[in-house]
């Protein structure tokens, strides 16, 4: 599961100190070879990983496609192409994910290590952006006020767990497809795109809700595989509103309760 038991000692105002068990989101890092290179190191929730990888490696730029892998395959612990001369044990567990794919899918770029907090956008891929996306959808203004309800009914782990970011998958007309959980409000999204990759479903009438704000590396993420509407109950950067803008992406923020913001190509919310 994603949780873990541990011993704390819980103060309150009214209360004298008690001892108790509490559960609390598991944090384990995996790192990702393509082709024995190894291109990040990604902490995550343990859950849903080839999913993470697939959607990390397409979403970044660093493989075109998901026809382009000829595997995945997700390692023991200990079990990767790692640095052998190191000799000190890992402070927390490290699972290799090893994709095999063309020699061309590969970025020279030194590996990055992606946060639970922030992600990581490398500056070669800040200036090779996408093409923008271009589309004639159009997405009802009720439908977007009802995701991030139906987005929080599904939260199972969150809701047992706390500290937990989700995306979900929905069609135009809010019908959800999709929810994944993680620490890190960005692994949320790779898993939904390395799940509709996998299964090779179209993302170009979609809308992606995000229960973390929408940065750069997020709207980056949606555009490589054409998502035309991203959607967060959190707030929008001025750089990710501008990025939006160049690359045809439909921006909202703060989308709770009764009302949202459109932050770019508003057009498309009727």
């Amino acid at each position: 599961g994603l949780g873990r038991t541990i011993k704390i000692d819980k103060v309150s105002s009214r209360d004298k100190r008690q001892a108790m068990d509490d559960i609390i989101p598991r944090e384990s890092l995996i790192t990702i070879y393509i082709n024995r290179k190894k291109i990040c190191v990604i902490s995550c929730s343990p859950q849903h990983i080839t999913e993470l990888a697939a959607g990390y490696a397409v979403s970044q730029g660093y493989i075109d496609d998901h026809d382009s892998i000829d595997i995945i395959e997700v390692c023991e612990p200990g079990d990767g192409a790692e640095d052998k001369s190191r000799t000190h044990r890992p402070f927390m567990e490290n699972i290799p994910v090893k994709i095999q794919a063309g020699s061309q899918a590969v970025k020279e770029q030194p590996a990055s290590y992606i946060t639970p907090g922030c992600g990581s956008l490398e500056e070669e891929a800040a200036f090779l952006l996408p093409d923008p996306v271009e589309t004639g959808l159009r997405i009802k203004s009720e439908v977007i006020l009802g995701l991030n309800r139906k987005n929080l009914a599904v939260q199972e782990n969150k809701k047992a767990l706390g500290g937990l970011h989700s995306a979900a998958l929905f069609d135009l007309r809010g019908q959800l497809l999709l929810v994944r959980e993680d620490i890190g409000r960005h692994n949320c999204m790779d898993k939904i795109i390395g799940n509709s990759l996998i299964d090779d479903m179209d993302l170009t009438d979609k809308t992606i809700f995000t229960s973390g704000r929408i940065s750069m590396d997020l709207v980056l993420k949606a555009v490589r595989v054409k998502i035309p509407v991203l959607v967060s109950n959190s707030s929008v950067t001025h750089s990710a509103v501008n990025l939006a803008g160049k690359l045809g992406l439909t921006a909202v923020g703060y989308a709770r309760g009764n009302r949202f913001n459109i932050y770019s190509y508003p057009e498309r919310i009727i």
